[in-house]
């Protein structure tokens, strides 16, 4: 059965029992393991302009890592230009000056400047490790060629 057979056949099924959920979900499913993982992604992606990410939870570190490791190709092979997050556009004005420019006290402090969200969502080392390695990539390319981080 192909992919697309195996979505419609979920989205026609009208599903109700865990077990069946997972099984017709199942053939769709790719372990994640390392960034070669990630390629079907990417070239599914192709050349499009927006990547939209949603997450099934907000926290969780599993996530967060996966998610700065997708953001990372799509800027290093892709070329995109910003990061746009579920955050306010005054406290990740704060980050978007510091993944282009630094800041004292570093990536943490900045990060934990954020008061309109719940702290964790965004001070936590996986975001600070990203907004690290933003800042160390953005310092390797002229201003016109830096990486944004914007709140939405």
């Amino acid at each position: 059965m192909t992919r697309k057979q195996s979505l419609a056949r979920l989205a026609e099924s009208g599903l109700h029992r865990t077990e069946e959920v997972v099984d017709a979900l199942r053939p769709l499913s790719r372990p994640l393991r390392d960034d070669a993982d990630l390629d079907p992604l990417l070239e599914r992606i192709g050349d499009a302009r927006y990547v939209l990410l949603g997450e099934a939870s907000h926290g969780t570190s599993e996530f967060y890592t996966w998610r700065a490791r997708l953001s990372r190709r799509l800027i290093e092979e892709k070329g995109f230009s910003f990061l746009a997050v579920e955050g306010d556009w005054p406290d990740f004005e704060r980050v978007n000056r510091f993944v282009k420019e630094g800041a004292p006290g570093g990536a943490r402090q900045v990060l934990q400047s954020i008061h309109r969200w719940p702290t964790w969502m965004w001070a936590n080392e996986e975001v600070r490790a990203m907004a690290e390695w933003l800042l160390e990539r953005n310092a390797r390319h002229p201003a016109e060629r830096r990486v944004g981080w914007y709140g939405l």
